[in-house]
């Protein structure tokens, strides 16, 4: 077996003790990775911290050229890193030909590639806010400090880079903690690349979770400024509480329910493959793959038939093989909740279209699924299932499939499918999900900022969001020594009225009083002078109710028309 080492403070270490790493087409352990404690991960972000004053302050032009070492010392090693994130995922390895070369982890390969070229090309130039002959105020970028990243095992190699690249570039120090089911690839990344930057700059901890929770502990950790994370909503849930006790930045990635609403105007056999595509890459493991699809009860049956065709023509298998399209589930607890969801749906008078069990294999081989006769409040509908099975559910009225695909309190993508380009582009602009799309799923988006709404994430990543991502923003006036001009102020409003003296609260329109008032301290008398009205919980919720219910014409209202509101 290899030896796989952390990446701390510029130099391989060992920890004390390693866990298996699962092959997940055998379901067997084929490597050992390091398993870090305590005292492993106060290094790492000790190392960061004591880099980070060198690191931010080295011109960005530097810094650049340090991940072009990278990316040249990354190009030199495709086949290692494609093979074994092909070993330790079980996705396809993929670039075995020019057709397969963005397939599985030769795509994950080159992603990352483009990821941290794009990185290397944001801007973080201060701009000018306000400038006088003596003084001007410039809007600037700071870097945060020592950060942490704590990645996925969907796609460990990608989601990482998504943050590190970007992060490193900024002047930030980073932190990474892969997860236990895919530690492999990053840490050897890591070791590949460690020579491009300066010690302390890039670490690299891995460690079993079921043992000792690093991240947990990486994430509470007072030295660091943000937390990059991408996984499970409770997890994410965990990290938000965890970074509120010293008001740590965070960008929480989280999981999607994600809708594809198909129009009965469809090719049914086109929108089929593609919603197919949507819903089985990786193996359904994609956060923002097509969970349910709502297709028009008008071509339900027959768009049922086509995914049937599409599911049953795909190749799981070893993702070695090159003829494999789909590799296995990537882990036990993956396959037992795939299983449970399906037998649910079972129970509860679902069909299975095709598939629905366990394939007749080693590993965590699980059918392609279709799955019909299903609504919202079976498992299968309401909860992500994050893997190789799509329920179908049909829907006469397009107000009434945008309601349900809404109706969740998940918002990471989705999809709208119409030969009516003008309709599709109204009802994917109405879709509640951070990346929406029109006749297609997963479609390339070049790099556009990627997150969730509701319960999905916090925070945006990639494109136009990595400077807020990865930096302060500071307002900073500065001296230039001219005379100064005195500011020209806007004439005085007309003064009104005072209002009655009798106060009211403004709920739905309407000035209400409250159950009970309270006094209002006049603080240059020390006495009252007036009374204010004291709510009460069912105050509180008539105003949130009243909030909500205004909010979706207040949201399709006009610009302008909000804007001729304001007084």
């Amino acid at each position: 077996m290899a030896d796989y080492k952390m990446l701390i403070n510029g130099e391989l270490v060992d920890a004390k003790e390693t866990f298996d790493v699962i092959n997940p087409a055998t379901g067997k352990a084929f490597a050992k990775a390091p398993h870090c404690d305590a005292a492993d991960v106060d290094a790492a972000v000790a190392a960061a911290v004591a880099a980070y004053p060198s690191w931010r302050d080295t011109p960005i032009e530097e810094r650049r050229a340090c991940w072009e070492k990278a990316l040249g010392v990354l190009a030199e090693h495709k086949n290692a890193i494609t093979e074994l994130l092909c070993k330790e995922q079980g996705k396809p390895k993929g670039g075995e030909t020019p057709e397969r070369e963005y397939v599985g982890a030769s795509l994950e390969y080159n992603i990352t590639l483009g990821c941290i070229k794009k990185a290397l090309a944001i801007n973080p130039e201060p701009l000018l806010h306000m400038e006088r002959p003596e003084a001007q105020v410039e809007v600037c970028r700071r870097p945060l400090g020592a950060v942490a990243g704590i990645g996925p095992w969907n796609f460990p190699v990608y989601c990482m880079f998504q943050k590190v690249a970007p992060a490193v570039v900024l002047g930030n120090t980073f932190v990474g903690k892969p997860s236990p089911f895919t530690p492999l690839s990053m840490l050897l990344i890591a070791s590949l690349i460690k020579d491009c930057f300066p010690k302390g700059v890039l670490n690299m901890i891995t460690a079993d979770d079921s043992k000792f929770r690093a991240g947990a502990q990486l994430t509470a950790h007072p030295d660091i400024r943000k937390v990059s994370f991408t996984g499970s909503v409770p997890t994410g849930k965990a990290i938000m509480k965890a970074c509120s006790d010293d008001v740590k930045r965070m960008t929480l990635e989280m999981g999607g329910n994600d809708a594809a609403i198909v129009r009965g105007d469809v090719d049914v056999k086109k929108a089929a493959a593609g919603i197919f595509r949507g819903a089985f890459a990786n193996t359904g493991q994609v956060c923002v793959a097509v969970k349910r699809a709502y297709v028009h009860s008008s071509i339900y049956d027959e768009f049922v038939k086509e995914l049937v065709k599409n599911a049953e023509a795909a190749k799981f298998g070893d993702g070695m093989e090159p003829t494999t399209t789909h590799g296995p589930l990537n882990n036990k607890m993956q396959f037992d909740k795939v299983c449970e969801f399906v037998e649910d749906a079972k129970k509860n008078g679902a069909k299975i279209e095709t598939g629905g069990k366990p394939m007749d294999r080693d590993g965590y081989f699980y059918e392609p699924t279709i799955v019909s006769g299903v609504k919202e409040g079976f498992r299968i509908v309401d909860e992500e299932q994050f893997g190789p099975v799509l329920p179908v559910i049909p829907y006469d009225d397009d107000e009434d499939a945008l309601a349900r695909a809404n109706g969740t309190k998940y918002g990471l993508g989705g999809s709208v499918w119409s030969s009516d380009i003008e309709v599709a582009n109204k009802m994917a602009a109405r879709m509640e999900s951070g990346t929406v799309w029109v006749n297609e799923h997963l479609g390339d988006t070049d790099g556009a900022p990627f997150g969730g709404m509701k319960h999905s994430g916090i925070g945006r990543e990639s494109g136009c969001a990595d400077l807020a991502a990865w930096t302060e923003m500071q307002s900073l006036k500065t001296v230039k020594g001219g005379a100064p001009v005195p500011p020209s102020l806007p004439p005085l409003p007309e003064q009104l009225p005072l209002p009655s003296a009798d106060y009211k609260m403004l709920i739905n329109g309407e000035l209400v009083d409250a159950k009970e008032t309270f006094d209002v301290i006049n603080p240059a008398t020390g006495k009252a002078f007036a009374k204010a009205p004291h709510c009460d919980a069912a105050d509180v919720d008539a105003a949130v109710a009243a909030a909500v219910a205004a909010y979706p014409s207040w949201r399709d209202t006009p610009i302008e028309e909000r804007r001729a509101c304001q007084p």
